[in-house]
């Protein structure tokens, strides 16, 4: 009774290992990737896989590319990527005055216009 359930494991995995690779919409490639992951992992030359909005992968970029085929692909250039990353930094004067005195030189926008309306 074993025998089948084993022989229709083996198959199931041996179909799930050859579907080819798996399409997603860009992968970044050429990267230092800083995962941030538990184990704090940094790829020298690692890859992101993306489909829409949402991280696919993170992996070596060998790894990416065997798993996966893209619409687009961009070259990183050798920069860092910290796949997830949230910038919540802001200045809220930034936003709210922004088209405030537009098209002036930034120290100029920032003394006569920024600071005195953060004051």
């Amino acid at each position: 009774m074993r025998f089948p359930l084993y022989a229709s494991l083996a198959v199931l995995v041996s179909l799930a290992g050859s579907q080819g690779p798996q399409p997603v919409d860009l992968i970044v490639y050429n990267a230092i990737v800083v995962t941030m992951d538990p184990a704090g992992r940094v790829l020298p030359r690692g890859a992101v896989a993306i489909t829409g909005r949402e991280i696919t992968a993170v992996e070596p970029a060998e790894a990416i590319v065997s798993r996966y085929t893209a619409k687009e692909t961009l070259d990183a250039g050798g920069q860092i990527i910290l796949p997830g990353l949230v910038n919540t930094h802001t200045h809220a004067p930034m936003v709210l005055y922004r088209g405030l005195a537009d098209d002036l030189a930034l120290m100029e926008w920032l003394e006569k216009y920024i600071f005195p309306a953060e004051a």
